[in-house]
């Protein structure tokens, strides 16, 4: 066993809306021919724990945080590989609080989220990308995603994308 962190916290959108965001983010990766993943918005990334050392904890933080209602801020894009298409979303009481219950399970910051946000698309930035920003921009404009359920993937930095595996979904209390 690698003693490489192998694991990531992931919020889940609700059932319906990832069938959705899923069309999408395949439509995406094989016209632009990035990876495809699963949609999530990531808590923290690069976790050395073990799914068993994580489950606990997070079970009581999912039981305990309701579902999230998040709105559509903007489709957005950087020149990182991660973040070169994705819907942003405002900053969250929710998510602050999901990301400081984790830094403290996993005694790191390493691998948060710097801001709340669902990736489109992975890949370098190119022109590309920003044509589709403003081609989905309409789409998501004012859309509500819902968010309820954790996860615990196996996916980082050091687990080819194409590898990723959601392990286990622990549901949010209901809203």
């Amino acid at each position: 066993m690698s003693d490489r962190p192998q694991y990531s916290i992931w919020l889940l959108p609700r059932a319906d809306q990832e069938v959705a965001l899923t069309a999408t983010v395949s439509r995406l990766s094989s016209e632009l021919g990035g990876p495809f993943f699963a949609p999530h918005v990531t808590i923290q990334g690069d976790v050395a724990l073990t799914p068993d050392q994580l489950r606990p904890t997070l079970a009581r933080l999912a039981a305990q945080t309701p579902a999230q209602h998040w709105p559509v801020s903007m489709v957005d894009g950087t020149p990182h590989f991660f973040r070169c298409l994705f819907l942003r979303f405002d900053l969250h009481q929710a998510f602050q609080d999901m990301q400081a219950a984790t830094q403290l399970i996993t005694g790191t910051a390493h691998g948060l989220s710097p801001f709340p946000h669902l990736s489109l698309a992975y890949g370098d930035a190119l022109e590309a990308y920003a044509r589709e920003r403003q081609l989905l921009a309409g789409g998501f404009a004012e859309q509500v995603i819902v968010f309820d359920r954790l996860a615990i993937c196996r996916s980082s930095s050091h687990v080819p994308i194409a590898e990723w595996l959601v392990l286990e979904q622990l549901p949010l209390a209901h809203d």
